[in-house]
């Protein structure tokens, strides 16, 4: 198995670890970093005892699958043409900038019959996982809401705004969690550096009867870094710090209704603590797995168009101030 990985920024030095760390485990034969940047591809690779390559057209043709790591502006074209050559696409969120080149690449995917996946990497979080576990078997009861919070203070990209960045995350991990199609949604966006670029969000998700309610910001120094999601049932209810991949908290607490009347029953907060797996190398192993068996990765290609066109639909809700229906 021949991997060649396709930028390495400030992301696509994780993933060169990552793939470093598969190499030794004997999971992958051979992995090549590209980048057309040297002062950008040569040290980390220099690091990791990896080769590297400054420009695709260098790639060797027996690889089996690529990794995008590149900007989002380029996953689009960088995708197509090694779906075209037949190899297997792993390429970061989002998937594309729109929806209707996500859906040319499927069209291609499906034609070559090649594995496309989009790097959806929460669905790969152990504390998501277990979370996910407890929603299908129904122990929240009634899901009332879920809600999530990212936010931190950092100068706002240029490229896109947090809606892209960060709201595409947490658009699949609703529709990861509740298996469920969106009714509506409602966006409003702010733009305080760059035209154009939104740098604080705020989404409302309706499904059937769930709600979800989704704040980005970039602009937040309260709590340094806050990557958070909490889901509300009548039966109990848990969070999740996604910087501790390994610990889920679950609150035992609910409004009980009692001859008429309502009360509330509060057993307090107890902290689950899980065997500890690296998301993206869960992520890279199951890219691997389904280029080598077939199989369905966790998150698959039509996951990847549908966090997308959710995302278009909040662009469209910000830009008319209303809530759009699906």
């Amino acid at each position: 198995m021949k991997i060649a990985q396709i930028g390495t920024g400030y992301w696509g030095r994780n993933h060169a670890r990552v793939w470093k760390e598969l190499k030794e485990e004997g999971f992958v034969d051979e992995v090549i970093l590209v980048d057309i940047k040297e002062s950008a591809v040569k040290p980390i690779a220099e690091n990791f005892s990896l080769p590297y390559l400054t420009s695709i057209e260098d790639i060797p043709k027996d690889i089996d699958a690529v990794d995008i790591v590149a900007p989002t502006p380029l996953h689009f074209e960088l995708s197509k043409r090694f779906l075209y050559e037949g190899k297997a696409v792993l390429v970061e969120k989002p998937m594309t900038s729109t929806s209707d080149e996500s859906r040319e690449l499927i069209e291609i995917a499906e034609k070559n019959g090649v594995v496309l996946m989009p790097g959806h990497l929460f669905r790969y979080h152990p504390a998501l996982n277990s979370l996910k576990k407890m929603v299908s078997d129904g122990r929240f009861g009634k899901i009332f809401y879920l809600k999530t919070v990212r936010s931190a203070l950092r100068i706002p990209r240029k490229d896109m705004g947090v809606l892209l960045a960060l709201g595409i995350h947490d658009v699949d991990v609703y529709s990861y969690l509740l298996e469920k199609e969106p009714k509506s949604i409602l966006c409003s966006v702010q733009e305080n550096f760059w035209n154009g670029i939104d740098d604080v969000a705020q989404i409302t998700i309706r499904y059937d009867d769930e709600f979800g309610y989704i704040f980005e910001s970039w602009l937040s120094p309260v709590g340094n870094k806050i990557r958070e999601i909490q889901v509300i049932g009548a039966q109990m209810s848990a969070r999740i710090d996604y910087l501790k991949p390994d610990v889920i908290e679950i609150y035992d607490s609910n409004i009980i209704e009692e001859n008429g009347d309502f009360r509330v029953e509060n057993e307090g907060m107890r902290s689950i603590t899980l065997p500890y797996k690296e998301p993206l190398k869960e992520e890279l192993r199951d890219f691997i797995n389904s280029v080598k068996t077939g199989k369905k990765p966790e998150a698959d290609m039509y996951a990847g168009l549908r966090a997308v066109e959710i995302i278009e639909k909040a662009m469209e809700s910000a830009k008319e101030g209303r809530e759009i229906g699906f």
